[in-house]
């Protein structure tokens, strides 16, 4: 729960921003390594990564600006402060799908046995990345005596600043209410999924796109019943019963599984 590694002189080394930074550099590996059992260069799979990779910051970051942009009205230039802390993932998702689809487009790839590749590799990305919010203490989890668990007031992490301003805790409070680390659960939940994806990959994948959409659909679920788990403002639920990102998961879920049907059954023809 360390938001700030270590200052030397004007740097700051934010574990957020390095949490994320390996997980690009863990998400690549795996997919450099399984090119090797596709057609496909390692070139051109480093290539779309870069693609993905910046897509789906800008996206992830925008998504966050619009939904809280009273955060940054002030001060502008604290939209370009990524290492801080800030990204949606659903937006990040949208932001690396369109960056990845224009690569693919413009080379003439293949879309399935490339997207087979690289949602093999999402998951790790996501274990590392997820981690990189807990040590942040964004994406925390509702007030839980039992399962919480509770941020020091070093630093200042959100979870410390949102119950102050509610009034939940005093400003010489050490931490913290304890919160659910939603964070952890999700980030242990696709380390699990990754190790299943690269099984199938390797030993059980029946059609090209198979993994493509199961990643799609398991990822779906998995968020949609974690978010109930997670601490959003009223003004952030819709109905003030499910958040956006929930609702972003339904429409996932049902549009990867008609889609994984209609490849399942074109590929038996």
């Amino acid at each position: 729960m360390h938001r700030i590694i270590f200052h030397f002189g004007n740097l700051t080394l934010y574990s957020y921003g390095l949490m994320q930074s390996i997980a690009f550099i863990a998400s690549l590996l795996v997919i450099l390594y399984l090119s090797k059992r596709s057609k496909i260069s390692k070139d051109v799979l480093f290539d779309l990564s870069v693609y993905i990779i910046i897509g789906g910051i800008v996206g992830a970051r925008l998504w966050f600006v619009v939904e809280n942009f009273n955060l940054y009205k002030e001060d502008l230039f604290s939209i370009l402060k990524i290492w801080e802390g800030g990204m949606v993932f659903y937006g990040g998702l949208l932001g690396g799908v369109i960056s990845g689809l224009f690569y693919i487009k413009r080379n003439k790839l293949d879309l399935f046995k490339v997207g087979d590749i690289i949602t093999t590799a999402f998951p790790l990305g996501i274990f590392f990345g997820r981690i990189g919010c807990f040590l942040n203490g964004c994406c925390y989890g509702k007030i839980s005596e039992r399962f919480g668990v509770r941020f020091p007031r070093e630093n200042f992490p959100p979870p410390y600043q949102e119950q102050l301003e509610k009034g939940l805790i005093k400003p010489t409070d050490c931490c913290s209410l304890p919160v659910i680390p939603t964070q952890l659960i999700e980030s242990f939940s696709m380390l699990l999924l990754f190790f299943i994806l690269f099984y199938l990959y390797n030993k059980r994948r029946k059609f090209d796109g198979m993994i493509f959409y199961l990643f799609f659909i398991i990822y779906g679920f998995e968020r949609f019943f974690v978010d109930f788990l997670r601490e959003y403002s009223k003004n952030a639920l819709i109905f003030k019963i499910v958040s956006l990102s929930q609702i972003t998961s339904i429409i996932i879920i049902l549009l990867s599984s008609i889609l994984l049907f209609i490849r399942y059954r074109n590929s038996n023809k």
